[in-house]
């Protein structure tokens, strides 16, 4: 399937029902609501008869409501076979611990989803749901229970750390998000990406003697070191969230910075080697992405 940088004006779940065949995808980030019942004010530029629904500012508050309903009695009648049992009963499960709630709404709308998305993904891919706090704990074993289940594997939680003006709490100031790392096996496309060290470190080189590993020496006697100036890069990703001036800026109140997804892209895509700014519309790769504001911006 070939997807030349498409974009759908659409809930990216009839884009992955209608759109996507199975096992064509080889990475799939998704960024979706958090819960935080928090109300945004976003910027609509050109505002239609399809956008007038959205014009108002954007709330991520969920609701037991129809839809809710409807999609809780898709999961556990399961009629096309597309959730395995363990998310089958996690959901039965969390409805009698959280009842029928906002937060058992937004678990089943991504539990939906997340089936989809290891459909589509190939038996190689990845997958990447970002993701705060405030749900991470339960949007995991959601993941563990259609990924881990069938074969897959979890890989990382990633620590988004940043800084931003909070005001004074009664607690630790938040200031991080969760990107939760599966691949659909355990052979999955990873690329090692390196950081640069602050300050320089010597480390020994070592050697096989009688089958154990020493210091090498040189003639005299002495320890070899090398100087390392790059390390591997950690599940700990300090990046600077998006300005109100800076370039990239669209205007978007939950705009994540080019810098965090280009590590993403880099990490677990085949292109590796090249990377051009912009979101995921690069040249050397095929991207598909999928959202409800019409104005939506890449390449």
């Amino acid at each position: 399937m070939n997807f030349q940088n498409k974009l759908f004006y659409g809930d990216n779940l009839l884009v992955l029902r209608q759109s996507i065949k199975d096992e064509t995808v080889d990475l799939c980030y998704i960024d979706p609501p958090f819960n935080s019942k928090r109300n945004y004010n976003q910027i609509y530029n050109n505002i239609g008869k399809e956008d007038a629904a959205q014009a108002q500012a954007f709330v991520d508050t969920w609701t037991w409501n129809t839809i809710a309903n409807e999609g809780f009695e898709e999961i556990t009648n399961n009629k096309n076979g597309v959730f395995t049992p363990q998310s089958i009963n996690l959901i039965l499960g969390l409805q009698k611990v959280l009842g029928k709630s906002s937060l058992l709404a937004y678990l089943v709308s991504m539990t939906q989803r997340i089936a989809e998305i290891y459909r589509v993904l190939k038996p190689t891919g990845s997958f990447y749901l970002h993701c705060d706090p405030t749900a991470s704990h339960y949007l995991k074993l959601v993941c563990d229970a259609i990924f881990c289940t069938r074969g897959g594997d979890f890989r990382n939680e990633i620590v988004w750390s940043y800084t931003r003006w909070t005001n004074v709490q009664a607690q630790f100031q938040s200031q991080h998000d969760v990107i939760l790392f599966y691949s659909k096996n355990k052979k999955t496309i990873f690329n090692e990406q390196r950081i640069a060290l602050e300050v320089n470190r010597k480390r020994n080189l070592v050697e096989l003697v009688n089958g154990k590993k020493v210091s090498k020496k040189d003639k005299e006697g002495k320890i070899i070191y090398r100087e390392q100036t790059d390390t591997p890069l950690s599940d700990v990703w300090n990046i600077n969230r998006v300005g109100n001036t800076a370039k990239e800026r669209l205007g978007y109140p939950t705009q994540k910075p080019e810098a965090l997804l280009e590590r993403i892209i880099k990490a677990s895509s085949k292109c590796n080697q090249r990377f051009e700014r912009n979101y995921g519309a690069r040249k050397s790769r095929n991207g598909l992405f999928a959202d409800l504001i019409s104005d939506a911006k890449f390449g």
